[in-house]
């Protein structure tokens, strides 16, 4: 199974975990395939290619830099990453995960016991499960984030306990679907869209508890124009019917 597993990493000026965060990969999935999807300015982004240099040269050809050098949010970032990983046709197994250090790759076995366990098509990694643990999260933050999940969790009605967390597992099945799939949202709203989607095309979705640490380094990407843009994209996720990909 290890040699079937792709890394989804949505980028945006992470120049100071990334090289870090790879290293961690690879010391508990040493022949993952890891495709970075890059959003930072051309400057930053020089500075990220420089950073990974070390670590592309000891693993040749398993680590795959998209450079779109502008914002165009973390879903779409998501997408791209999946539809690069689909190329290769031996992978089965695709996570997803954040680039500032905030997931402990130490839980990557907990996902994939998951997925064949339950015969799962998406995993997610919930903070807030009895045997989650948050590290080093301001309260404000924790607050702020179970108000959010709670609200997302009545609006949509998927009986999930985190919607937001960035970090999970699909297998091909569901990533094929999605990236067949038009969905409405490209920024951070779309974690929730692409657990409604599939729960409503019934594919099955789990939890599981995981670990969640606040950022030592660089500064979160989200603000208050993102918030009011999740809250606007919630409504369109559930009203709006979704579209299919053509291929000519």
């Amino acid at each position: 199974m290890i040699q079937k597993i792709g890394i989804i990493i949505p980028s945006y000026n992470e120049v100071a975990n990334i090289s870090l965060l790879t290293k961690k990969i690879f010391s508990f999935l040493p022949k993952a395939t890891i495709v970075i999807v890059d959003d930072s300015n051309l400057q930053e982004n020089k500075k990220l290619k420089a950073s990974l240099r070390s670590v592309i040269s000891l693993n040749r050809k398993r680590i795959i830099l998209v450079s779109r050098l502008k914002k165009l949010g973390r879903g779409s970032a998501v997408i791209t990453g999946l539809n690069e990983m689909l190329k290769n046709k031996t992978i089965r197994y695709f996570f997803e995960m954040d680039a500032d250090l905030a997931h402990d790759p130490k839980d990557f076995q907990k996902f994939l016991s998951a997925v064949t366990a339950n015969n799962a098509d998406l995993v997610i990694g919930s903070r807030y499960l009895h045997e989650s643990r948050i590290i080093k999260w301001p309260i404000w933050r924790l607050v702020l984030s179970k108000f959010i999940n709670t609200f997302i969790n009545i609006w949509l009605g998927l009986k999930l306990s985190d919607y937001t967390n960035g970090f999970r597992l699909y297998n091909r099945n569901a990533v094929e679907f999605l990236t067949k799939t038009q969905l409405k949202e490209g920024g951070f709203i779309s974690l929730s869209e692409i657990a409604f989607r599939l729960k409503n095309n019934n594919f099955k979705i789990v939890e599981i508890p995981t670990s969640f640490t606040d950022r030592v380094y660089g500064k979160s990407s989200a603000n208050c124009k993102e918030f009011v843009s999740s809250l606007i994209g919630l409504v369109r996720i559930k009203i709006s019917p979704i579209q299919f990909k053509v291929e000519l």
